[in-house]
């Protein structure tokens, strides 16, 4: 990434950012602690003086309520007036105990048999070549598919062997135990044998569900209208009054920021002056880091059939923020999308990183920046988790919303 250094600036105006997280076990105030202490670090480095301060308000809008505890990053010399308020969108909580092993493991299959039909058609070979230019084959990729669709399989046959065989050694080792082992055996192999297939896998599975009869499509729904809630009051707190707010999404947090803008683009089209009346312009920004967007959209769509191309124009209809004119089918009919582009203001930047497996070039959706970080970091999860971090990631967001209008 080219980083410019910015030399003898500070921030403009009074900026929120709404930090929402990814997957995982998360703590309440978790993310909005990370991120804030980098960006504390971030002006150190940069001789900035600022103080830091917790800041309670409640929000109150139709249908909603909330108590809201946020950071505070405002200078230390009276003389500037800026501020930088992080908010926290948590939603870990709501996805706890939703879904079951055997339910992530189905899930888990199928989205691995659809991923290779997907690379298996021929108007996305070139696709599938650009992809192989990262592995040293491409049979070498479609093996590594198919044999972890084997390995799923098997999983899901020996995993009651498997906890039933921790179990009993849990049970005679209960005398010596110890600590968070002191709880029941049945209860921790379970804890033991699975914790990344249900708290991390388990977390995609269940917002990705697209069948709106599923009590996890429900929960979808809340996550996205609760984050949409608290986009909406903070754009019109009095007492932040604030200039420009930025959703900012990690990981799986990045389709809920963008999932919440396509929410409101869509009520934004609705003949309603409570919504017409919004100050939507204030939403500045969207920034996804680690973002699997695309992949979600390549694999986790729902199936539609060709010949149902009303229902099919339909659901393109209702999640059209900004995807490309070109990925949209054309039956001839319902060309005119009754869902307009209220939010033209907003700039969009992705961050992505090579060796990151969740994150990558976005190619399905248009009017956004795509921003390669360079950092070292080995393949995987450090990679993934390597943006928190990064000098060069915090001075870009500066330089976009910070130090500018937003539109340099």
């Amino acid at each position: 990434m080219n980083n410019e250094t910015i030399i003898n600036e500070i921030p403009k105006g009074r900026t929120a950012f709404i930090i929402i997280h990814g997957i995982g076990e998360q703590k309440p105030f978790e993310t909005v602690d990370y991120f804030g202490r980098n960006w504390i670090k971030y002006f150190e480095q940069k001789k900035v003086d600022v103080k830091l301060e917790h800041i309670i308000t409640e929000h109150k809008i139709p249908s909603f309520a909330y108590t809201d505890n946020f950071i505070r990053i405002s200078p230390s010399d009276a003389k500037q007036d800026w501020v930088v308020d992080v908010h926290e969108y948590y939603w870990a909580y709501q996805t706890d105990n939703e879904i079951t092993v055997s339910e992530v493991l189905r899930w888990a299959e199928k989205t691995l048999r659809g991923t290779i039909r997907f690379y298996s058609q021929p108007q996305n070979q070139p696709l599938l070549a650009a992809l192989s230019t990262q592995q040293s084959n491409t049979q070498i990729f479609k093996y590594r598919l198919r044999g972890l669709t084997v390995f799923i399989r098997a999983f899901k046959l020996i995993y009651p062997l498997l906890r039933l065989g921790l179990w009993l050694i849990l049970s005679i080792s209960n005398p010596f135990l110890s600590g968070r082992f002191l709880q029941s055996p049945w209860t921790l192999s379970k804890q033991l044998l699975i914790p990344p297939l249900v708290n991390y896998v388990g977390d995609i599975a269940i917002y990705t569900t697209t069948d709106a009869k599923s009590t996890q499509y429900q929960v979808r729904q809340e996550i996205i209208t609760e984050c949409l809630n608290l986009l909406k009051s903070i754009i019109q707190d009095q007492q932040g009054n604030y200039d420009k707010v930025v959703l900012a999404g990690h990981s799986l947090g990045s389709c809920i920021a963008y999932d919440t803008l396509n929410l409101l683009s869509l009520e934004l089209s609705l003949p309603s002056s409570q919504h017409q009346n919004l100050p939507t312009h204030k939403i500045a920004g969207l920034v996804t880091f680690g973002s699997p967007l695309d992949k979600i959209a390549f694999f986790f769509r729902e199936a539609r059939k060709k010949e149902e191309y009303i229902r099919s124009t339909i659901l393109e209809h209702l999640t059209s923020f900004r995807i490309r004119p070109q990925e949209r089918s054309n039956a001839g009919y319902l060309t005119e999308n009754p869902i307009q582009n209220n939010l033209e203001q907003l700039r969009w930047i992705n961050y992505f990183h090579q060796k990151d497996p969740i994150s990558g070039h976005l190619d399905y959706y248009h009017n956004l920046e795509n921003v390669l970080m360079e950092y070292e970091a080995a393949w995987g999860g450090k990679a993934h988790q390597g943006y928190w971090v990064n000098f060069g990631f915090y001075e870009h967001i500066a330089k976009c919303f910070l130090y500018a209008s937003g539109n340099d």
